[in-house]
């Protein structure tokens, strides 16, 4: 085949990439995967301008995000086979791409491909510091982004994908060469700021980032305060691991719409080291290095007698902020909550869940009472009880995992005083509600009715959903 009709054959192949259906476009990157592996080098380093540019534009551009990681892998393996000098006129590319601050997107593009580089070749990278001047093109992009977007409001942060796709390639770069990330400080305040990012995709890759590197550390390693080994970048920023844990506690307090499983798992796995540590080496948690406050908090959702617990005990503080987010009704956050205590049951010490057993068994108490009693109400209305209330079956679990680790002695008595507490505040409100009845009569009429239109709109809400599962609003077929 002479070089014109080649050229002419890869042309057309790249104009399929194209192609307006997905499934047609997935045929054709195919097609040039093979051809990538099985063209002789000398040929496919003379026809890699024909390739890789309209696979980067094809990449970019792409809504299919089958297609978009087809292409990656086209890319990889593009950049796999190449020859030094020809790689590195692409890199080339990259750089020039990276420097134009007018152009977003070029940064962005330039962003992902030294991701592909770092997987494709990464014996290249290593060299002439080459990822040490990546580190710092990263670190200052980060500092951007980071700084010019409020993080409180979701509609604000529109521009997240610069975010997600610097700390795409720094997780990469923290698998590949760790000792070289993990001695940034700054950057790692950066990574720690995205845990609490509106952007589901931006917190996912930031815990699973810190869980790379978290899972490489050992808890020995934080006996010496002094120590400075790349591995320990804890010891080198007090206070980063009170504000990892605060990050993660505001992921699992999501609003319902806005829970995932993967950010939720993700966020236990941190949570479970993190808490081991927290409670070895507490002072860790304090920026000043003195037990005299914990890193600045501002979630206010801590009991107010538990204020004194809370600057002097991280552990405690972490319990008692998680044992309030399951007590808000949502039943994926009481659900990641829950899975959360489980967690801490299977991997902790014996001690830490019995010192926190009371502050644990507190919301798993009020989920399960309240999933009985609504139980027994429509058992009492349709007759015979049928199965449990699924939104006990979890609760109920742990709650198991909880007695075999703290002994059942310990674990009925602990159980049993919360209930009592429970009660004791049931019975106080409905006092108060007694008394207002008496002295504010206009009030308790108030809070009647309000009560009562909820009661309305919760049965209506209940026969709606009674009438989609029995099909009466779908259309029915002609015979």
């Amino acid at each position: 085949m002479g070089k014109n009709r080649l050229e002419s054959h890869l042309k057309q192949m790249v104009l399929n990439i194209k192609y307006d259906y997905e499934d047609g476009r997935m045929s054709a990157l195919d097609l040039i995967n093979a051809v990538i592996n099985k063209l002789p080098l000398p040929l496919l380093e003379e026809c890699t301008q024909l390739l890789f540019l309209p696979l980067v534009l094809q990449m970019v551009n792409d809504d299919s995000k089958r297609c978009r990681e087809r292409v990656g892998e086209c890319l990889t393996v593009l950049l796999s086979r190449l020859s030094t000098t020809v790689l590195n006129s692409l890199y080339e590319y990259s750089l020039k791409w990276s420097a134009d601050d007018s152009a977003g997107q070029l940064q962005r593009t330039s962003v992902q491909l030294f991701g592909l580089f770092l997987d494709a070749r990464l014996d290249f990278m290593k060299k002439n510091n080459k990822i040490e001047k990546l580190v710092d093109y990263l670190r200052h992009q980060m500092d951007v982004e980071i700084g010019s977007i409020d993080h409180t409001n979701v509609l604000v942060a529109r521009e997240w994908e610069m975010t997600y796709f610097c700390l795409q390639t720094i997780e990469k770069v923290g698998k590949a060469q760790k000792h070289i990330l993990w001695r940034d400080t700054r950057l790692w305040e950066f990574i720690i700021q995205c845990l609490a990012h509106p952007h589901p995709w931006v917190k996912l890759v930031a815990s699973r980032t810190i869980f790379t590197h978290l899972s490489t550390c050992e808890l020995k390693q934080f006996q010496n305060v002094d120590d400075n080994s790349p591995s320990s970048i804890i010891l080198k920023n007090p206070g980063s691991l009170f504000e990892i844990t605060r990050n993660l506690c505001f992921e699992l307090n999501s609003e319902e719409e806005h829970q995932s499983d993967d950010i939720t798992t993700m966020a236990i796995k941190n949570l479970s080291w993190v808490i081991r540590v927290m409670h070895e080496y507490p002072a860790l948690c304090f920026k000043d290095g003195e037990r005299s406050e914990l890193a600045a908090d501002e979630s206010g959702d801590d009991n107010e007698e538990s204020t004194g617990d809370r600057r002097t005990a991280p552990v405690t503080w972490l319990i008692i902020r998680l044992s309030n987010i399951a007590k808000k009704v949502g039943y994926q956050r009481r659900e990641a909550i829950f899975k959360c205590f489980a967690a801490f049951a299977t991997v902790c010490d014996k001690s830490i869940i019995c010192n926190h057993l009371e502050l644990i068994l507190e919301p798993l108490s009020r989920v399960i009472t309240d999933a009985e009693a609504r139980e027994e109400r429509s058992s009492y209305k349709r007759g015979p009880a049928g199965a449990t209330y699924a939104a006990a079956d979890l609760p109920r679990e742990v709650l198991q995992l909880l007695e075999d680790k703290c002994g059942t002695e310990v674990f009925i008595n602990t159980l049993a005083s919360v209930k009592s507490k429970a009660k004791e505040k049931r019975e106080a409100r409905k006092q108060k509600k007694a008394v207002e009845a008496v002295q504010d009569p206009e009030s308790a009429a108030k809070r009647k009715i309000a009560k009562q239109q909820m009661e309305k709109q919760r049965k209506k809400r209940r026969v709606h959903e009674r009438k989609v599962g029995r099909g009466v609003f779908t259309k029915k077929p002609r015979h």
